[in-house]
């Protein structure tokens, strides 16, 4: 079974009108750009992919579709017509507007999505993440100290990834605990007491060179680098 794929309010909702579908998509995708300036990266790539998931399956269908078409025309000739072509279960239902505004769509989608990759690179190449002290010998739940180039210290919470549930860098979740301004003192009293503890759990530390928001935006950056880094280590 496929998994199901949302379509788009745009390519729903509102009169079944090409000129209108237009207008919707490109005023939404705009709207998209506005919050990425807005620097709302995690909200606006994720909707991007989503977009674009349901866009590349209407495309795959449509075109699967024609060919099964014109396969069944030639073999079975006029009783082609006496026949269903089969499609695999979608969220992407057919319509002749779609079949038309598929292409420009994908277009303008794919646009936004190098836009998003442009606002992550920045953000990735300005952020270190390194374990603090010896790797934990085992995976288990940890903590990550963020320094950020506003002078404060954020600190963040993870749950240890479970294999075949935590799948992807989207699964994982840095649970925000606190901010304060940065304080070297404070910061070493908290790594301290973490180890006093003797619980084994992970720590991380980060350092983000670049003044931007952090919450939705490059904690999305971060999310992704640090379960890359556990996923390298612990082969999860």
């Amino acid at each position: 079974m496929s998994m199901k794929i949302e379509t788009p309010s745009w390519a729903k909702e509102g009169p079944n009108d090409l000129e209108y579908r237009m207008y919707k998509m490109l005023g939404h995708a705009n709207s998209l750009r506005k919050r990425l300036d807005d620097q709302e990266l995690m909200s606006v790539l994720f909707e991007v992919d989503s977009t674009l998931d349901y866009l590349y399956q209407y495309d795959a269908i449509r075109l699967t579709t024609e060919e099964e078409m014109a396969f069944s025309a030639i073999q079975m000739g006029p009783l082609s017509s006496f026949f269903s072509i089969e499609t695999f279960e979608s969220s992407a239902e057919p319509s002749p507007m779609m079949d038309q505004l598929v292409d420009k769509a994908i277009d303008v989608f794919e646009e936004l999505h190098s836009d998003c990759r442009a606002k992550w690179q920045l953000i990735e190449k300005s952020l270190k993440v390194s374990y603090v002290g010896d790797k934990s010998y085992f995976l288990s739940d940890g903590f990550v100290f963020l320094k950020t180039a506003a002078n404060e210290l954020q600190i963040f919470y993870f749950n240890k990834p479970i294999k075949n549930f935590t799948t992807t860098w989207k699964d994982f979740n840095l649970q925000h605990i606190k901010t304060q301004e940065w304080d070297q003192d404070d910061y070493f009293e908290s790594l301290e007491e973490i180890v006093s503890k003797k619980s084994n759990k992970i720590i991380l530390r980060a350092e983000l060179d670049i003044d931007v928001v952090i919450d939705k935006n490059a904690l999305v950056v971060l999310n992704c680098l640090v379960f890359t880094r556990l996923r390298r280590d612990y082969a999860f």
